[in-house]
């Protein structure tokens, strides 16, 4: 066999006898992104569009808070009434560190082509829900969140792409894209996050119901 044969096949057999990684390594990846981090608040300028009839174009500010393991919050200033059903769907959506308390989730072949190597997870939630289940791309290098797909009982759905950046140690958000389709309505919307403050102090207050 030519040696570059040989050596490519040697790899591929290598890589296809890797046993596939376990929801618990993908996990602790992903955990290990934030190790550390107590808490942060953080400014967010949500860019959204809404098409119910017509196309309504709106600029939204907020601020988004964290606090260890799995408290999150969104308080949006002054939302629209036509805004309220996107802004409400976007709050509940959660974040990496509240997935894995909020699905039960399972490692699963990757639907899709992607640019990059990734780890797919399938959720279905823990406690009845409209929602049927979720797909969860993780980078496989950086243990990056990519993309979250959430399918709806009724047909809908939401795409989420994301875009991660280091801030201190930490990996969190930068820019968040999201697609939702639900029966009567449409929306985009990104989310463009400011300035963390990390391991601040945060008031039980501004986890309350909103």
């Amino acid at each position: 066999m030519i040696p570059n044969l040989a050596s490519a096949a040697l790899t591929l057999a290598v890589l296809t006898a890797s046993p596939a990684p376990s929801v618990t390594d993908v996990l602790s990846g992903m955990e290990k992104q934030t190790a550390g981090l107590q808490a942060y608040d953080v400014p967010v300028t949500i860019h959204l569009v809404v098409r119910k009839f017509i196309a309504v174009h709106l600029t939204i500010s907020g601020e988004r808070y964290f606090a260890a393991p799995d408290k999150e919050a969104l308080r949006l200033h002054s939302v629209p009434a036509v805004a309220r059903a996107f802004s409400n769907i976007y709050a509940s959506l959660g974040t990496p560190a509240t997935w894995p308390q909020t699905y039960d989730l399972q490692v699963v072949s990757p639907d899709h082509a992607t640019a990059q190597p990734i780890f797919e997870l399938s959720g279905t939630y823990k406690r009845p829900s409209s929602v049927d289940h979720i797909l969860l791309d993780v980078d496989a290098n950086t243990y990056d969140p990519i993309e979250v797909r959430w399918f709806y009982r009724n047909g809908a759905t939401i795409v989420m792409n994301v875009q991660e950046q280091s801030v201190g140690t930490f990996r969190l958000p930068a820019v968040q894209d999201i697609d939702v389709h639900f029966p009567g309505y449409s929306g985009h919307a990104t989310i463009d996050y400011g300035t963390y403050r990390l391991n601040a102090t945060l008031p039980d207050s501004v986890f309350s119901n909103q």
